[in-house]
């Protein structure tokens, strides 16, 4: 009994323990859930208060611009309606004057014995002021003089209140979110999806940086890396066990205003990036061995990728770098295995001639591809199907060929043991190019 007491002590102190290693793993990442809200919140309250405050620094200057503007034009319009009307006082203000003087120098003739005074009547005669009296200026009426009102919105207020009270959106989230990241040689796919049903985007901006950037802060640098209708994109020649920092945004068709960033994401591949084998003396290999020269016109062989690192499910892509004189052999295939050196157009590979010809399984397809000449890229693009084939896609010039390849496992059995990849399981295959003449030059990604 005691025995089984002590057992049962023993037993209840193992769970706790493992519970509380368990628990005590939950407080780091509840910790970061608590800081993002804190952050995330500090950070919206001052940008609402910046946004705001510029509002209203805003309207009130366009709001004393568009009354100086139409003080300005009240004291226009009376101006110009008072020149006139001061042009007629001064007349009648001048014949005033000149009729006063008459009566004044009329008064004095009438008084001092006239007629005994011929000569001052006649001088009085011409006198210049009694022209004025014969001209009598027109004063318009009030009807005819402007009466200076005003029209304005009585609605305003209440359609300013009713604009600002529509401004701003409280997102608990932004419409999209990064869901998964997964490794790649030499880079990462990055996969998002919008969780914001109302929202309906047409483009998608993908971005990223080094370092671990917990929170979108301004002072980040970000460098773009896709922008595009697609909902993952592979970010490509990126340090291994270096941490990237990833965040993306959307927009909705027709519409020039992006969304707000998801929060950051933050990966790193620990796979080394896709390398050409360096064995093979009939090619150079430089820029980490990611690119591969032909320099030497000697034996034709098969230059294999260093390891079957290319995984189906993934893509790879092949740029025609430099090209030299073209052979019917020459070209760029995948294979199950590097132990035949001689050829590409073979038993479990695929081959895509410099002249555009696809063999799979070395059978000729029908569907060709445009010449494989400098500066064309070679896009390739596979997925694992439920029967064990493989769909591969290969495009050139935007010009694509899809087929399922069968592969004949029983020949290889050993290589055809899935790897686990980001929590997802691919067939390792290698990739390779052949060419007959020196100066072909291919770089991998």
């Amino acid at each position: 009994m005691t025995q089984e007491l002590i057992q049962n002590l023993i037993d209840v102190m193992d769970i706790a323990h493992s519970q509380r290693a368990e628990l005590t793993e939950l407080l780091p990442p509840l910790q970061e859930a608590q800081d993002q809200i804190h952050y995330s919140k500090t950070e919206s309250c001052q940008n609402l208060t910046d946004y705001f405050d510029k509002v209203k620094e805003n309207v009130i200057e366009n709001i004393n611009k568009r009354l100086t503007h139409l003080l300005s034009k009240v004291e226009s319009i009376a101006n110009e309606a008072l020149e006139p009307l001061r042009q007629c006082e001064d007349v009648i203000n001048q014949s005033l004057a000149a009729a006063a003087r008459i009566m004044q120098d009329g008064k004095a003739l009438l008084n001092n014995n006239p007629a005994d005074n011929i000569e001052g009547l006649v001088k009085f005669k011409d006198n210049p002021d009694i022209k004025a009296l014969s001209s009598i200026p027109e004063v318009p009426s009030l009807p005819d003089v402007p009466y200076i009102t005003i029209e304005v919105s009585s609605e305003l207020d209440q359609k300013l209140a009713e604009f600002i009270g529509q401004e701003g959106r409280i997102l608990e989230r932004a419409p999209v979110q990064i869901i998964d990241i997964v490794e790649r040689p030499g880079g990462l796919t990055v996969k998002w999806s919008e969780i914001d049903e109302e929202v309906e985007p047409g483009d998608f901006c993908l971005e990223f940086t080094s370092g671990n950037i917990k929170f979108d802060s301004k002072s980040t640098t970000f460098h773009s890396a896709y922008k595009g209708p697609a909902t993952s994109h592979t970010v490509r020649h990126l340090r291994t066990n270096m941490p990237y920092s990833f965040r993306v945004r959307c927009r909705c068709e027709n519409s020039n205003k992006w969304s707000a960033w998801s929060v950051p994401r933050v990966a790193m591949t620990t796979i080394p990036h896709y390398e050409w084998s360096i064995c093979n003396p009939e090619y150079d290999t430089s820029n980490e061995n990611k690119t591969a020269t032909r320099t030497n016109e000697g034996e034709t062989k098969v230059l294999y990728s260093s390891s079957n690192s290319y995984l189906a499910g993934g893509s790879v892509t092949f740029r025609l770098l430099d090209a030299g004189e073209s052979s019917p052999l020459d070209g760029v295939g995948l294979s199950i295995d590097n132990q035949d050196t001689t050829t590409l157009q073979r038993e479990n590979a695929v081959f895509l001639t410099t002249r555009g010809s696809v063999f799979v399984n070395g059978q000729e397809m029908k569907n060709k591809l445009p010449d494989l000449t400098k500066g064309t890229k070679l896009n390739v693009e596979t997925e694992v199907l439920s029967s064990g084939k493989i769909r591969v896609s290969l495009e050139v010039q935007d010009k694509a060929v899809t087929f399922d390849w069968k592969i004949n496992e029983e020949l290889n059995i050993t290589q055809l043991a899935g790897i686990g990849l980001g929590g997802s399981a691919g067939k390792p295959l290698y990739f390779g190019i052949i060419f007959s003449h020196e100066d072909w030059k291919i770089g991998v990604e």
